[in-house]
């Protein structure tokens, strides 16, 4: 049975914009904790209005009232959000690579460090402004926050891998090889750490951890990941190290991109955060929207979108490299990216929800460590072979196939 719902407190010229398609066996949808009402729904094309001129019983007001039409402004709106995140991305990435190599730190650091939290901002930024902002909605904004907090790593272990693979294949004949060759020790290193700190998560995740517990968790992750952070830049750089692409800025605005200037740098990384942060603000929006009109939990969909769509980043420049036969800056990226997503985004989660996973996050955690396991046993020696990463998309796939057993698409 279909019902309207209404904003008690509403104008009665208002009204009309805060009505609402729902079903009998869900709890009303609403903006904000004002009390609402609800009432039964007139047929289509009715003319007795009980509320006076509001209900004209109008083909436009029932083509109003018929939410298909505004998906496609939701699923346009939320497509611009994934490209300026994408752009900011774009930006810091570039603009912390050129940070690199003015201060001089080491290529493994620059992939696994600089280049994975670069491009790991999306994925930071969509969970903590879920977390940090709407609280009028907070269990769906946590939905959102937690389920994008889970699907980053799953997606850097599965889909990630998978698209190196892909492109091993594609540019054969460029690199003249399949296999990557990568460094080992650099690999093994991410993951060995990646690998119990997430288990450590996963099994919080169940466990209905107390406030000051799950704020002590947080505080030891910070603390962990300023550890690595540590390690990784004692590593020295090599020699002869260049980068492909001058400073953007730079190129456009001086045309000398190979000649960075320090406050070039800055400006150019300042400002690929500020189109980060305002693209995940807009994103948050937009799937809690969409997840309401679509009538899927805002969290699966989170866990869903918000990876496929904020881990471009590190695909994109993984096979940019694999195509200049940096092999082991690809996998490193890939890697550095699973450890701060481990840490950081997981702090964030563990301080401002209450952290109990549900069913869907919790297989994709599960998944997301099985293919890390895969892929740690396979690192034996300095070549990664193909198959390894084509089980990332298997894996996916799996992952998928649960969600539809779970009942939750």
């Amino acid at each position: 049975m279909t019902r309207l719902v209404c904003d008690a407190k509403a104008q009665p010229h208002d009204r009309l914009f805060n009505y609402y398609y729902t079903h009998e066996c869900r709890p009303a949808l609403h903006r904000d904790s004002r009390p609402m009402f609800a009432f039964p729904a007139l047929p289509r094309g009715a003319g007795n209005d009980p509320h006076g001129t509001i209900f004209s019983g109008s083909k436009a007001f029932d083509r109003f009232l018929n939410p298909r039409p505004y998906l496609a402004i939701h699923a346009i709106i939320l497509a611009l959000s994934f490209a300026m995140i994408l752009a900011g991305s774009e930006l810091f990435t570039n603009g912390v690579e050129w940070m690199g190599k003015r201060l001089d730190i080491a290529e493994a650091a620059v992939g696994s460090l600089l280049a994975a939290v670069g491009t790991a901002l999306p994925e930071t930024f969509i969970p903590a402004v879920a977390l940090l902002t709407g609280r009028d909605s907070a269990a769906a904004h946590d939905a959102v926050g937690v389920g994008a907090i889970m699907g980053a790593p799953l997606m850097l272990s599965t889909v990630a891998l998978f698209v190196m693979g892909c492109a091993a294949l594609g540019f054969r004949r460029r690199r003249g090889r399949i296999a990557l060759r990568v460094v080992r020790k650099d690999g093994r290193r991410d993951l060995a750490f990646f690998f119990p700190v997430f288990l450590a998560v996963v099994i919080m995740g169940t466990l209905r951890l107390g406030v000051i517990a799950r704020h002590v968790a947080a505080g030891a992750l910070l603390a962990a990941y300023a550890g690595y952070c540590v390690v990784m830049l004692r590593l020295k750089r090599a020699d002869g190290v260049e980068l492909e692409h001058g400073l953007y800025f730079e190129s456009i605005f001086r045309g000398r991109g190979e000649d960075p200037r320090a406050f070039a740098i800055a400006v150019q990384v300042l400002f690929g955060v500020s189109a980060i942060l305002f693209g995940a603000v807009e994103f948050v929006d937009q799937v809690i929207l969409f997840s309401r009109h679509v009538g899927l939990n805002p969290g699966v969909l989170s866990l869903i979108l918000s990876p496929l769509a904020t881990e471009l980043p590190e695909k994109y420049n993984s096979v940019v490299w694999i195509r200049q036969r940096k092999d082991h800056l690809a996998l490193a990226n890939i890697t550095g990216a699973m450890v701060f997503q481990s840490c950081i985004p997981v702090a964030l989660g563990l301080a401002f929800t209450p952290w109990i996973l549900p069913a869907p996050e919790l297989l994709a955690g599960t998944i997301a460590l099985a293919s890390v396991a895969i892929l740690f046993i396979n690192l034996r020696d300095s070549e990664l072979g193909t198959p390894t990463l084509m089980i990332g998309g298997a894996a996916y796939a799996i992952f998928l196939g649960g969600l539809f057993w779970l009942g939750v698409l």
